[in-house]
Formats: structure tokens, sequence, C-alpha cells
């Protein structure tokens, strides 16, 4: 047996063709023997390894074009079988079911990073046959291999009986596929659970599990709600000028009031001039030295400050004849004459 790519350099063919599919080149004499044998279509066939029977690989074919003695196998079969250039092979035609389901196996983690390894595959199997169960075929995908291993193969009509090869027929079928972890994926550590400390527990933080301290009654709320100053800064007119300060108002106090009589300032003492007997009776003569004044207020100079009553002696120059006694209490008891 011989690799695909003599036949495909000698002849200037595409070598992926041939090289990615599971199709074997047989010489003519292969295609007249088994037109005498009414084999049935389409052709399938088991290949071997004389020095190792156990590795069997079940395939199809693809043209009757190869040199007598000689077949051309894609050279992962090849590998499959554990032949070399030149090696001789058993072929046998088989009859084989189609298949119903198949779990692949990807060679390398790289397959299951594409977009989408299930639609590249349905695509590459379509240059396929036949699957047998250990084998690993090799596709094309964007100018990179793929190894990919079949774990698992099963049939229409029931399962395999003892000793027989788990090989199915791919063509025209309809098959579940399923996949299984690249023989090269190694699970990443998972980190090493820590338990949560209680005091790092949202739960320790709510206000429901801390305990409330006793309300404080001794405050006033009306202290803190005390509106503060409105402006405390300073402001400026529009036209540049200073500001004038505000005129302090003066306090009633502070301006004074209206001394009796008429004064202003320092109250005015109201003075009477009676003269008064020690009987009570009014004399016209001299009063007793030394006044004495009415509300209980010592007898002071006049515009003392003190608003009293007070009574004169003769020498605070009281008028002496009768006619000018009666004028004078006249002008101070506003005509009205004491008797």
């Amino acid at each position: 047996c011989h690799s695909v790519s003599l036949p495909a350099a000698e002849q200037q063919r595409d070598g992926s063709r041939l090289e990615y599919s599971d199709k074997i080149i047989l010489p003519p004499s292969c295609l007249e023997k088994l037109a005498q044998l009414e084999i049935q279509y389409p052709m399938m066939f088991q290949i071997a390894n004389p020095r190792a029977m156990e590795r069997k690989l079940h395939c199809g074919v693809l043209e009757f074009i190869a040199q007598e003695g000689m077949a051309y196998l894609p050279y992962w079969m090849m590998e499959n079988l554990r032949v070399s250039e030149g090696d001789i092979i058993q072929l046998r035609s088989v009859n084989l079911n189609k298949g119903s389901y198949v779990k692949l196996q990807p060679q390398l983690t790289d397959f299951i990073k594409i977009s989408n390894p299930k639609v590249v595959l349905e695509q590459s199997l379509r240059n396929f046959s036949a699957l047998t169960k250990g084998q690993t075929f090799r596709i094309l995908y964007n100018k990179k291999k793929y190894d990919i291993g079949v774990v698992e193969v099963k049939r229409h009509g029931g399962d395999f009986a003892p000793g027989q090869p788990q090989a199915v027929c791919i063509i025209e079928t309809d098959m579940q596929l399923d996949f299984e972890a690249p023989a090269d994926y190694v699970e990443p550590p998972r980190p090493a659970k820590t338990p949560t400390p209680p005091s790092a527990s949202p739960l320790s933080k709510s206000p429901v599990l801390q305990p409330m301290g006793a309300p404080v009654l001794d405050g006033d709320s009306s202290e803190e709600e005390e509106a503060a100053p409105s402006f405390i800064g300073s402001g400026f007119r529009l036209d540049g000028k200073a500001i004038k300060p505000p005129k302090a108002k003066a306090s009633p106090a502070a301006q004074g009031g209206q001394a009796v009589g008429g004064g202003s300032g320092e109250a005015a003492a109201t003075r009477l001039g009676v003269r008064i007997g020690p009987s009570g009776e009014v004399l016209s003569g001299a009063a007793p030295s030394g006044g004495q004044t009415l509300g209980g207020g010592a007898g002071g100079a006049a515009g003392s400050g003190m608003a009293g009553m007070k009574v004169l002696n003769a020498s605070a120059g009281a008028p002496s004849s009768a006619e000018e006694k009666d004028d004078y209490w006249a002008k101070l008891t506003g005509g009205n004459k004491l008797r």
C-alpha cells in the first residue's frame, strides 16, 4: 500500500480531497472481481494489518485507477493500521448497517475553541463512508488539521453481535452526534471554599439583629431646630458704592422723658410757696426756717432732679404785704385764692 499523496502528485490532483476522507483507490482488477460477486452498494471494505489483525478499519472506495497490486490509502489510515509505504494489507468486502448514534472525542482542545465545532464536523463527515469504534480520523478546517477519535457507535437494528467489529455506515443516514471532552483537556482546579466568618456575613450588619440603645429624652429637639442666621456674610451694591451701616434705634429711656412742669432733660422740681403755721393755718408772715419737702424728699436745691413738693421758709423771697400776697397766690393757684 501507499499514501494517496503519491497519485495526487503524479496526476496533479488536489491532495486534500484525497487525504481528509476515508476513500481508497484500488486497481481495476478489483472492480471486475467485485462485479462477479454481486455485492451490495455502496461498496464497503475492511482493511487489516496482517501483522496486527486486531487493528481494523472500514472505508469506501473512490476510484479503480491504481496500478495492479497497489492500493492507495489516506495517511491517517496508515497511521491507525501502523503500516508504512510498501507494506502489505488485507482487504475484504463487507456490508455495514447504517449508524444511529456516534460519540466523538477531539484529540486537542483547540477544536472546541472553534465557533461551531458541531457544524464543522458535520460538513467534514460528508467525505467519509464509515466509522469504526477506536479509530482516529483527520479533518481539515481553516488550513489546520484536527484529529477526532471515535468513542462509541450505534447502528439501526440492534446491538452488535459478540466479536463483530463495531462499525457503521454513515452515507445518507440521520445520526445523533455527541462529543466527549478533548483528550488533552485538564479541568482547572477549583478554589477551596473558605468558610465565611460570622462577622463578615451581611446579616451581622443588619440593624434588626443589633440591639438598639435606650432612647435619649433629655435633649430638646427645639434647640436643634433653632434657625441659624439667615445671612452671615457681607453684601455689596450693584453701583459699586460703599454700604452705609444701619442706624441704631434709640430706646425711650435713652431719649429721656419730658419733666413735669415743661422741663427737658432733668426733671424740674415743682415748688409750692405755701407757708403753713404750727397749727396748720396759712401764715402771711415768715415761715419757720428750713423748708420741708412734701413726699418725703430732702429739701434740696431746685433742679436737683427729685420731683416733689417743697415748703419754703420766709427767706425764700415771698411778698410781705397782704395785696402782694393775694396776687402771689392767685398766680400760683390759677386765679383761685386760698383763704
